[in-house]
């Protein structure tokens, strides 16, 4: 399923634009997504802004696209005391605290979903980060708070099971906004293309049938969800009250 979703496997600004002129019909003249990775940011770049233009999509470039593009510091998500899951245990696709059971999210057919989700008027409407980028605390909080928004707008849509990783997600906060570019803005036009994607596409609803998992591999982002990765997957369990 998810090599026919563009959008779930852009992990970079670049290859975001890179899924924005394939959705528009302008990415005929492109490499595929495999050999495009293979280039630097400045090729990317350079590829991108012929098709781009063409489509009326704004690309930020490096200046003159030999200055260096600053060194991306990954902001780690704030923790009190370890991960949050002291005394939980991985049981088969599920995640059993003494405070309550977490089921394993997966993908979900348009038919199971709440009506109007995959609307043009349904929006992720995450907030803007006002603070400054060499500001660790203040970003890892915003990431945190944007995370657990996104997740749970990747589960009201039937994507729970295609979610980026912590990880993956913070590197992209600071890709984009080192071009000068609006993460949030650029969120929610992902959503929005997800969202037509989500509409065409059939998912694949069938649940792993098991986890190479620990729990030092998962997180808490809220009450409700826990976020685990293998580095390979991401995998997103929700509490069942």
């Amino acid at each position: 399923m998810a090599d026919r979703f563009c959008w779930l496997l852009a992990e970079t600004y670049y290859e975001q634009i890179y899924c924005e002129l394939q959705a528009s019909g302008q990415g005929a003249d492109l490499p595929s997504l495999l050999d495009f990775r293979r280039n630097n940011d400045r090729i990317q770049a350079l590829l991108l802004r012929r098709p781009a233009a063409r489509a009326g999509i704004k690309v930020a470039v490096p200046a003159d696209l030999r200055s260096p593009v600053p060194d991306i510091v990954v902001a780690e998500k704030p923790r009190k005391a370890g991960n949050g899951l002291d005394g939980c245990k991985l049981d088969h696709l599920s995640l059993v605290c003494e405070g309550g059971r977490y089921s394993i999210v997966s993908n979900q057919a348009n038919s199971r979903l709440t009506e109007g989700v995959l609307g043009a008027s349904n929006k992720i409407k995450m907030a803007v980060f006002r603070g400054s980028m060499d500001d660790q605390p203040a970003k890892a909080a915003y990431l945190a708070r944007a995370y657990r928004q996104y997740l749970e707008k990747m589960m009201e849509i039937g994507l729970g099971g295609s979610t980026f990783s912590y990880a993956k997600f913070a590197y992209l906060l600071d890709d984009v906004m080192v071009r000068g570019v609006d993460f949030a803005h650029r969120f929610e036009t992902m959503f929005g293309f997800l969202k037509e994607d989500k509409q065409r596409i059939a998912v694949n609803e069938v649940q792993p049938d098991s986890l190479a998992l620990q729990i030092n591999q998962c997180d808490r982002f809220g009450r409700q969800l826990v976020a685990c990765n293998n580095g390979r997957k991401n995998y997103l369990f929700r509490r069942q009250d």
